[in-house]
């Protein structure tokens, strides 16, 4: 460990990788337990883990433990078992791509000796963008497959490299858009294709302050990736959330997680466990700067680099959310199932928290009434699964 005594020694100058990898694991973990408990009657089910550049980076220790290699196959393996526990038979195959020779050959071996017993994983020396056929040859037709595509660069993650593989049905995706890079590339001149056949389209940063230069990008970005597949049902379209991933010690964005699903629960799962993994960024981030503070002034904090996280920092205001559902109540009578709510999400990028503690307080003040509810819920005022329920103003707050 290092000398903050809780970030491990592997994530040592990178602690933003651990927030990535927080999130790969814990939503990886919750995936596919959920896609593994909908087999079929024979109970047997396929699915597919991918590492489009897997390295490893970062860590040059021989167990790799700060690697998404050994955070994957770790994950996968305690899925399996959970799954088999209930009795299901789950094919769960892992494949890694690495074009870097070095790299390569210590992924393959790592490979070779770590692979835990009912688990399949295999590894590609080459250009993932010159393997997608294979690629998806590989995946099958019918299996579940999570892509993970984390490189190094932007260019890679461009809407027309990845367009055939986000028409894959059965397939969800989790994108790192290094920001800071593309932000950076934005301002020059000479890169404004590159740019446009990154985001899909050409846009208008003139005038704009850095938040709105960042969510306009952003938002073009996720919006192009949506329209890249098909929709066969409207309740089945493409959706996407993403991760705010921040310098470790400065208050601006390295790179956003962006999260591809066309199922509306996945969004729901993503933003649950993106509240908890951001609460993780925050402590590292209060250690990491309460270690350079120490290191700087050599006089250690009294009461620890952990009173200063702020809790709220990163959440919209009460008064927002609070404003949103006066607004979207005000047409009348509305029943909020999993779909609605995972619009909801998808559309203001808020944790699903934030949301139901609004409802609380509007509850508690009797301006907003749950039509549906059975006794009192003092945390989730909202029950939105199944079939979902009906929300509406009280008459004095029209």
């Amino acid at each position: 460990m290092t000398d903050n005594n809780a970030i491990p020694d592997s994530y040592d100058g990178r602690e933003q990788a651990l927030i990535k990898h927080e999130l790969l694991r814990s939503y990886l973990q919750q995936l596919f337990r959920i896609i593994g408990m909908s087999a079929g009657r024979n109970r047997r089910i396929d699915l597919c883990y991918v590492d489009c550049f897997a390295g490893p980076w970062g860590d040059d220790s021989e167990d790799m433990e700060g690697t998404s290699i050994a955070i994957s196959l770790r994950t996968l393996d305690a899925c399996h078992q959970t799954l088999a526990s209930h009795g299901i038979d789950a094919n769960i195959r892992a494949l890694y791509i690495e074009k870097d020779p070095p790299a390569f050959a210590r992924l393959d071996s790592y490979l070779y000796g770590n692979t835990p017993k009912g688990i399949c994983s295999e590894c590609w020396k080459g250009d993932f963008v010159d393997l997608r056929d294979k690629l998806l040859q590989w995946a099958t037709r019918d299996a579940f497959v999570f892509f993970f595509i984390d490189p190094k660069g932007w260019k890679e993650v461009g809407i027309k490299i990845l367009r055939r593989l986000l028409q894959r049905p059965r397939s969800e995706f989790l994108i790192n858009f290094m920001y800071d890079f593309v932000n950076r590339t934005m301002s020059m001149g000479d890169w404004q294709q590159e740019m446009s056949e990154l985001l899909g389209e050409t846009i208008n940063l003139d005038g704009m302050c850095p938040k709105e230069r960042e969510q306009l990008i952003l938002r073009t970005y996720r919006e192009t990736l949506k329209r890249c597949l098909p929709v066969p049902k409207p309740e089945y379209r493409l959706r996407s959330a993403y991760v705010r991933v921040l310098d470790p010690t400065k208050e601006r964005p390295k790179y956003h997680l962006v999260y591809l699903t066309s199922h509306p629960q996945g969004i729901v799962e993503f933003m649950t466990i993106s509240e908890q993994v951001d609460l993780v960024q925050k402590k590292v981030r209060a250690l990491k700067k309460g270690v350079e503070r120490e290191r700087r002034t050599g006089t250690p904090d009294m009461f620890g680099a952990e009173t200063f996280v702020d809790q709220s920092a990163g959440h919209v205001s009460p008064e927002d959310v609070d404003r949103f559902w006066l607004g979207y109540l005000k047409s009348g009578i509305r029943r909020i199932g999993r779909n609605e709510f995972a619009d909801i999400l998808e559309e203001t990028d808020w944790f699903p928290r934030d949301l139901q503690a609004s409802l609380v307080r509007l509850i508690k003040r009797g301006l907003v009434s749950n039509l549906d509810a059975v006794g009192r819920r003092p945390k989730k005022p909202l029950h939105f699964e199944k079939g979902g329920e009906r929300l509406q103003l009280v008459e004095r707050a029209t």
